[in-house]
């Protein structure tokens, strides 16, 4: 019984962390093997609502009415958002019925549903290593030729930082060089915000358990910039350009990609009304686009009022589980935030994430190790 137990778990939490190995998956598939990206996102669908159905299944089978309450609650307010704020209902109605009720929401459900944070870390290990396996075929294509990266990929940088932070936090020699080469995928190809969160991710490890590795790092970290130009000329040879690295170059790593103005533009709509704000994905009606900031998605989604009690509510139980968790927990907690939440910051929308919605699982999932551990 209790083989079974684990073995169902690890399907669960399987069926709903694998969305980061997808990403990589439908990269693959656009760069690599040249299928057009309409196609991909179907089978990227398919690969996703296979085995997240039977996930569902099971965890409704163990929790039925957690399910049930949670979505009679997500459907009064989608229809108080459609009725009230009826200029968002197209956006509104695309992405809660292909993302928020299909996968978010499920995401974080499933995970409350298993038993152990532990089966949530052993799972993880090994979709980062296939992460690793599958980046390596892709580094290997590019090198060889068969394919031309052209700008930078937001989407694998954002798909590769969770098995980095993973493969890192495990400390085994082999795991933190498969860490650091996925950095450099990132670094080389990805975005500029992916990147710095795992390296605010190695700071909270080094300054945590490791604070006698401050001076070497500082050293490396200092041939490594002075080392920068030949790296980029030696990419250069392959037909790369790193975004991140011209513009940590040129001191221009602060550029805003047009945020600010994205930001600017909707403060202003949202003092038209504060205290409701322009209702659910009322940021894609304004703009066509999310306005890539979670506090700012929140105030604009929710108006100042709720979006205030929902915050202090989210960081004041982030915070009760922190401080009541081991010193495991509690660096467990920080690097699921920084992989999953701190994104957020800086690109997406926590009304599409799964890393969002997954996020809420583990917090529970800690809470409810915290509460054992009080037992024994």
């Amino acid at each position: 019984m209790k083989f079974r137990l684990i073995k169902a778990d690890s399907y669960i939490v399987t069926a709903v962390l694998i969305q980061s190995l997808l990403v990589l998956v439908q990269q693959l598939m656009i760069s690599v093997f040249q299928i057009p990206e309409e196609s991909t996102t179907v089978y990227r669908i398919l690969m996703t609502a296979i085995p997240l159905s039977l996930a569902i299944i099971i965890s409704f089978y163990r929790k039925w009415l957690m399910f049930i309450s949670v979505y009679v609650i997500a459907s009064m307010v989608l229809l108080y958002n459609v009725l009230v704020f009826p200029q968002n209902e197209s956006f509104l109605q695309y992405d809660s019925l292909r993302f928020l009720l299909p996968v978010v929401i499920p995401s974080a459900l499933c995970l409350m549903c298993v038993s152990r944070i532990e089966t949530v870390e052993k799972v993880l290990y090994k979709i980062s290593w296939i992460a690793v396996m599958l980046m390596l075929y892709y580094v290997w294509s590019l090198l060889s030729g068969k394919f031309v990266f052209i700008g930078y990929d937001m989407s694998l940088s954002y798909g590769l930082l969770l098995p980095t932070i993973s493969l890192y936090s495990r400390k085994k020699w082999y795991s933190i060089c498969a860490a650091f080469f996925l950095f450099i995928i990132i670094v080389v190809l990805g975005s500029r915000g992916a990147a710095f969160v795992f390296v605010l991710y190695l700071c909270y490890d080094i300054f945590q358990t490791n604070k006698q590795l401050i001076f070497p790092i500082i050293v490396i970290a200092g041939v490594c910039m002075l080392s920068l130009p030949l790296f980029l000329e030696w990419l250069e040879g392959y037909g790369l350009h790193s975004r991140t690295l011209e513009l940590l170059l040129s001191n221009n790593i602060n550029y805003s990609s047009g945020r600010d103005y994205l930001a600017e533009k909707i403060s202003k709509v949202f003092w038209d009304s504060p205290i409701t704000g322009i209702g659910l994905w009322g940021d894609r009606y304004i703009l066509g686009t999310y306005c890539h900031n979670i506090l700012l998605e929140l105030y604009l989604n929710w108006g100042i009022i709720i979006a205030t009690i929902l915050l202090l509510f989210f960081f004041y139980k982030l915070l009760y589980v922190y401080v009541h968790s081991d010193i495991n927990n509690k660096n467990m907690l920080v690097k699921y935030f920084m992989g999953m939440v701190l994104p957020l910051m800086f690109s997406g929308s926590y009304l599409i994430s799964y890393d969002f919605g997954a996020f809420l699982g583990i917090l529970v999932l800690i809470n409810k190790d915290n509460l054992n551990e009080s037992k024994d």
